[in-house]
């Protein structure tokens, strides 16, 4: 009996770690609730803080030094996933000092980010933004397509196969 409870204990153990919403980078403990409205009115306060923002990738432009993208900041669930049913709060950029031509990745795609605000810059274009949060990328986790909404109603069998495949 003791036996059979330990090895269903442990496969309880391991179908809950293969759970994990983010990779293990997005677990630091030196990120600040810092709001984009905060960021936006007072960047020089909120300078060198490691914050963890997301939204949707709206351009990527190659630097010499990295990735450079305009994102469409929005607010976060409890998992990390932006919340494209709320309001979008503004743009911010997001370098992304890892040259490794992954673009693709990230162009219109659903991201978290964990960086440190390096201040404000001029926006990427002229959308009427003057000066928008720049944030040094230490992590970035592209979220998979999904639908919105109910999920599982679209693809009854996501959710098993989200577990074993």
């Amino acid at each position: 009996m003791a036996r059979d409870m330990k090895c269903f204990l442990t496969l309880i153990y391991l179908l809950l770690a293969g759970c994990a919403a983010l990779p293990p980078a997005f677990n630091d403990a030196r990120v600040a609730r810092v709001s984009y409205a905060q960021a936006v009115s007072e960047t020089q306060k909120y300078q060198n803080e490691y914050v963890k923002w997301g939204g949707v990738v709206v351009d990527v432009k190659q630097e010499k030094n990295g990735e450079l993208m305009r994102v469409m900041f929005y607010p976060l669930d409890f998992y990390g996933r932006p919340q494209l049913d709320q309001t979008a709060e503004g743009y911010f950029l997001l370098k992304n000092p890892d040259s490794s031509d992954q673009s693709a990745l990230y162009e219109n795609k659903e991201i978290v980010a964990i960086g440190v605000i390096e201040g404000k810059t001029e926006s990427m274009d002229n959308h009427g933004d003057t000066a928008i949060p720049l944030i040094r990328a230490t992590a970035i986790h592209a979220w998979p397509d999904a639908y919105h909404g109910n999920y599982y109603q679209n693809c009854p069998t996501c959710y098993f196969k989200q577990l074993f495949w």
